[in-house]
């Protein structure tokens, strides 16, 4: 079984909106392999479930979320060393956080390009989630 890791900042929409999606896609597709999401700055929010425009999107595409009502999760409060991969939403915004935390320091962290809102519309930075997430079911398939 493989094992993915999905990071943003507050766990409440790229990251958790790539792993619904992800697992939705692996077992549809049968790929054994299984993603979670985590957030390197949970506690400076007060919303701490899943962001209504990833919801949205996820009931477009058809896909039920298993996590919907579960609140946000602390990247450092979960056990990072079951992953195979850990990927964090976007370079420039992850990069500097994942830097300064001292669990992060001995993983290699894959980064996407997936710019966060307000500075990009959920109705872009969703779609091209999805799909390097699907890029990611296929290379594993």
């Amino acid at each position: 079984m493989i094992r993915i890791l999905f990071v943003c900042t507050g766990n409440i929409f790229r990251s958790r909106f790539a792993e619904e999606v992800f697992n939705h896609l692996c077992k549809t597709k049968n790929v054994n392999a299984t993603a979670f999401s985590a957030g390197l700055q949970v506690g400076k929010y007060r919303q701490r479930k899943m962001y209504k425009p990833a919801l949205i999107e996820l009931k477009r595409l058809e896909i039920i979320p298993s996590r919907s009502d579960e609140d946000s999760i602390h990247i450092n409060d979960i056990d990072i060393s079951i992953y195979d991969q850990i990927i964090c939403m976007d370079r420039q915004e992850h990069k500097p956080m994942v830097d300064s935390n001292q669990f992060l320091s001995s993983y290699a962290i894959k980064y996407w390009d997936i710019v966060d809102m307000p500075k990009v519309s959920s109705q872009i930075s969703l779609p091209k989630c999805y799909k390097k997430v699907d890029e990611l079911v296929k290379q594993l398939h």
